[in-house]
């Protein structure tokens, strides 16, 4: 194994591991909003006694929850596209088209965490109304959320300029055109 295979496969070894990161954090947030608003019906109507602080809460973990899965679809290739050009393209010319899609991707992201950063900074000191949390943790989300997807973006590129489609990560292997469900239509 030469060194450029080797740095691809830790290249790839390291993003499995953000999307399992990913994953399991986003599992973990979503069993948070499903548990805190069981309690939240429980105490409510059954005990007569609603929790106060359980739908901000809520909110918060959605907003983080819709982030980091935002970026874990990134990385499988997964996201809802409408795809009208590219079977009408050559496989070298669908290559460049999935670059410039990424590239896009990754320019929005960069663009947008650069003019979020100055308003995360800028809200950091007020707090929610019910918790107390910073807001710069409820938009904070959106940074992290939009650093992640830029990552996977590059990363995305970078598989499909090395021909190693096993580099990008969960149901990206194979042709880009080609169905993910396995059904060959």
């Amino acid at each position: 194994m030469n060194t450029q295979e080797l740095q691809r496969a830790t290249s790839a070894g390291r993003l499995r591991w953000l999307v399992a990161v990913e994953r399991g954090a986003s599992a973990g947030l979503l069993l948070m909003i499903l548990g805190t608003m069981s309690a939240q019906v429980v105490a409510r109507y059954l005990l007569h006694a609603p929790i106060s602080w359980s739908e901000e809460w809520a909110r918060f973990t959605l907003i983080w929850l819709a982030f980091l899965a935002a970026a874990m679809v990134m990385a499988q290739g997964q996201h809802i596209a409408v795809d009208v050009v590219s079977p009408w393209l050559g496989s070298k010319a669908k290559r460049r088209l999935e670059c410039l899609q990424n590239a896009v991707v990754v320019l929005a992201c960069l663009l947008l965490l650069i003019g979020g950063f100055r308003f995360v900074w800028r809200v950091g000191l007020v707090g929610s109304p019910a918790l107390g949390i910073p807001r710069s943790y409820w938009y904070g989300a959106a940074s992290v959320g939009l650093g992640l997807i830029a990552v996977h973006g590059v990363a995305n590129i970078v598989a499909v300029l090395g021909g190693d489609r096993s580099a990008a990560v969960d149901g990206r292997e194979g042709d880009a055109a080609a169905p993910q469900d396995g059904s060959g239509l």
